[in-house]
């Protein structure tokens, strides 16, 4: 875990952290799973956002390949509005003979409402766009979806049962 410089937090949770860069901390000694209890037992909101954010990063060494790799994770976490963030994955790979560190997050939130607020003010109103028009624009995809089947069974697989 990889809570944003500035996050709040409940005043009951107390948790180990350690500086990582530009403000970020890497949350220590618990999992996501205990996090998130803390943070639910002190009546506040820890949300998952459900698209993978998968990147790779070069460079000459291992910590510069996981650093350029984990700065593009933190962009793609602060253009979805949100103070926190979960390595899932990360891997070493190598590619015709360059090496690059493979990383695959979940941006996270932690607030006290139950509704996720934290972003910025949308239109009263969307405006009509004509057909032609959203025909002109490029298609855009953030991350890959399930079909109805494969998200049970992924489910399922994760613990989840169908009672």
């Amino acid at each position: 875990m990889v809570p944003y410089p500035g996050t709040h937090m409940p005043a009951t949770l107390v948790v180990d952290t350690e500086h990582y860069s530009a403000g970020w901390s890497s949350i220590m000694g618990c999992t996501s799973v205990q996090l998130g209890k803390e943070i639910e037992n002190a009546g506040w909101t820890f949300f998952y956002m459900a698209g993978e954010i998968r990147t790779s990063g070069f460079g000459f060494s291992d910590q510069s390949r996981t650093a350029r790799a984990m700065t593009h994770v933190i962009h793609s976490v602060r253009r979805e509005h949100c103070n926190c963030l979960e390595i899932t994955q990360m891997k070493r790979r190598s590619f015709l003979g360059l090496s690059y560190t493979s990383l695959v997050a979940h941006a996270r939130h932690i607030q006290k409402s139950r509704s996720f607020h934290n972003f910025p003010k949308m239109p009263g109103k969307t405006p009509f766009s004509s057909r032609e028009s959203l025909h002109k624009q490029p298609a855009t995809v953030r991350s890959k979806s399930l079909f109805a089947g494969e998200a049970l069974q992924t489910w399922e697989n994760e613990g989840g049962s169908r009672a």
